[in-house]
């Protein structure tokens, strides 16, 4: 993510737009690489970027959307949604954390790492994105900020052939 990205991120978060606007038009984006690669074309002239803005996102994001465009940031604007979700964590003290793993965990199971992330980081609540992810073979991978706890078959294995390469 680039630190451009990142102040539109939290211009966006500073707006107090409504949250279901951002998410509908962060959904729009992500569901339409076509409509990206329209907005961010040079080729396509501003008044008709508009115009398309104007046709599908609520009226107040809309400025914003235009903003984006005219200063070609469009093709960051995941990275901008990101930012964005990141501010609104951060202002809430949560952590946020990714989890890696082969088999999903249970609800009770994914209630007690939240709680657990939450009691070792001293917040208050855990957005916890959850990524399937069947090379690990078994166990699962944690991320929260830089620290990364690696409880996979895949990382066991490497972590042995590392040992032994140092014999």
């Amino acid at each position: 993510m680039t630190e451009r990205a990142t102040q539109y991120g939290k211009a966006l978060y500073e707006l107090h737009l409504n949250e279901d606007c951002i998410n509908d038009a962060a959904k729009t984006i992500a569901d339409s690489k076509d409509l990206v690669d329209a907005l961010d074309n040079p080729s396509v002239r501003a008044t008709e970027k508009h115009a398309v803005i104007d046709k599908l996102f609520d009226k107040s994001i809309t400025s914003f959307m235009k903003v984006v465009t005219d200063n070609h940031m469009v093709s960051q604007i995941t990275d901008i949604f990101e930012a964005y979700n990141d501010c609104k964590i951060e202002a809430n003290n949560w952590a946020k954390a990714t989890l890696y793993y082969v088999t999903k965990p249970d609800d009770k199971q994914l209630e007690a790492i939240k709680s657990k992330i939450a009691g070792d980081t001293g917040k208050d609540g855990v957005e916890l994105k959850l990524v399937e992810q069947p090379s690990l073979v078994g166990g699962f991978v944690l991320k929260v900020g830089d620290f990364e706890t690696d409880r996979s078959i895949k990382g066991h294995i490497k972590q042995l052939t590392q040992n032994l390469m140092r014999r």
